[in-house]
């Protein structure tokens, strides 16, 4: 029966995603036509054979971002034992490894291969800079250059000049509750969340940075419309939430009660906490929720440090284990089609009922224009 529900869960989301990505490919690829099938290069396999020695010389691939401790373990584990090639993993909130990341360019250092900054800061900060390539030439196993394992029959960039790949894809709803706290029914609606009995209960990730903050932001704005929008928040203000930047702190002063509600909390760290026991749940709102990638959006700098290195992990991360292990981490459903489906999906899919927004280029490009507001409102700097 479980097996059944996933099965069925996976093919609602991926219907819905396959419309997500073909939208996004719409500018280039019309309605009313197939994208081009996906195919190796005839001489995949001596280019994968040179390539595979000279990353084996190169020694080491480096990432940076925001990744958790499973996707750390485990893509370092599989790569290493795949290709010998060490992973070195550099991790933070996405704004800093990408000022990290511009610094050491400015410095004319090329010191990371792979950047997962995630989908705002690599498609506002990043991209704009040009400092990123696509990395579609470097992509050449039959596996990923597979169009039955892609919705749509394409690969998963998330933006229309193809540099950014979305590795998963999740229904964010963006609230989690203690539900030790929260009795179960009794917030449903984000007008719940204004009773005089949460204030000062509520711990916000800060909207006025990329992040899930602000992403959670980006769906307000979609959901209520801007002027509505800016009213609600205005009136969640008065409930005085406490405003953080420190992801794992967020879940766990929700998971102990400090807080009974968290907004724009981080899925990697409810996941683990939920995992371990504690008391944290996500909530339905009836408003809908926002699909996006997460930190798990891939992106190659202009100048890779390990070349070679940096063309070997691109292939393994949207290989069938790749997808696996990404999932896994993160809570997100894999992009491929294919990846089994034996963990933790039903939070990470919309069900029937919900209401679906995209956080596709065009709003994460507005994302940023509704900062100063939101400082305004909750009295930031």
């Amino acid at each position: 029966m479980k097996k059944f529900f996933l099965m069925s869960v996976f093919a609602v989301w991926m219907i819905i995603y396959a419309l997500c990505v073909y939208g996004a490919q719409s500018s280039s690829t019309p309605a009313t036509q197939s994208p081009p099938a996906l195919t190796a290069p005839a001489d995949w396999q001596a280019r994968w054979n040179q390539t595979s020695a000279e990353g084996k010389k190169e020694g080491k691939v480096v990432l940076y971002g925001d990744m958790g401790p499973i996707f750390k373990s485990k893509v370092t584990e599989a790569f290493k034992r795949k290709y010998g090639i060490d992973v070195e993993i550099v991790a933070g909130k996405p704004p800093e490894v990408a000022q990290k990341f511009l610094t050491e360019r400015a410095a004319n250092l090329s010191l990371v291969d792979v950047l997962m900054t995630g989908q705002t800061t690599t498609l506002t900060i990043l991209k704009p800079r040009k400092v990123l390539v696509s990395s579609k030439s470097s992509l050449m196993l039959p596996e990923v250059l597979d169009s039955k394992a892609w919705p749509h029959g394409v690969l998963p960039y998330i933006d229309k000049d193809q540099i950014a790949l979305g590795l998963t894809a999740g229904y964010m709803k963006f609230v989690t509750i203690n539900k030790e706290v929260v009795k179960e029914g009794e917030i449903t609606s984000y007008t719940d969340l204004l009773h005089p009995k949460w204030k000062g209960k509520i711990t916000i990730y800060d909207p006025s940075m990329p992040g899930n903050g602000g992403s959670w932001l980006a769906f307000m704005m979609k959901a209520f419309g801007r002027e509505a929008g800016e009213k609600y928040l205005r009136q969640l203000a008065v409930q005085n939430p406490v405003i953080t930047r420190d992801v794992r702190m967020q879940g766990e002063t929700v998971a102990r009660g400090k807080y009974a509600i968290g907004i724009g909390a981080s899925p990697q760290a409810v996941q683990d906490l939920a995992r371990a026991g504690a008391p944290i749940v996500w909530v339905r709102m009836k408003e809908g929720g926002l699909v996006l990638h997460g930190a798990l959006v891939a992106a190659m700098p202009d100048k890779p440090a390990h070349p070679a290195a940096a063309a070997l992990m691109f292939n393994f991360l949207l290989s069938k284990e790749g997808q696996q292990i990404c999932s896994e981490a993160i809570g997100f459903l894999p992009m491929r089609r294919d990846v089994p489906l034996t963990h933790e999906l039903e939070e990470s899919a919309p069900k029937s009922g919900d209401k679906v927004y995209w956080l596709d280029e065009e709003t994460v490009l507005t994302e940023p224009s509704y900062y100063p507001m939101v400082r305004d409102v909750f009295g930031l700097k």
